[in-house]
């Protein structure tokens, strides 16, 4: 009988402690609405994040390049100054 009642004090003793250490980890609706707000904007940066910049081609030689690092003549974007010299690329 002593055995029986020692695990039964056991089993009410960790309920007990777990009840406890919900109560105290336990969000208020204010923190709780806080902590949603943040997670929707996470979600929202992640979504609208791009994977790099926009490559553009060039007419002359064919390659892509970054298009902030390209060279841009007579309406068009090319990867160096060499390509918008060449014949095929238009002049200067």
């Amino acid at each position: 009988m002593g055995r029986i009642l020692f695990w039964v004090f056991v089993v009410f003793a960790m309920l007990f402690a777990w009840q406890m250490s919900r109560k105290r980890n336990a969000l208020s609706n204010k923190e709780r609405q806080e902590l949603y707000r943040l997670r929707g904007r996470y979600r929202r940066d992640q979504e609208t994040r791009s994977c790099g910049e926009a490559l553009d081609e060039c007419p002359t030689c064919g390659k892509f390049f970054p298009r902030s690092s390209g060279y841009h003549s007579k309406g068009k974007n090319y990867c160096s100054k060499e390509c918008a010299k060449q014949k095929k690329g238009g002049f200067l």
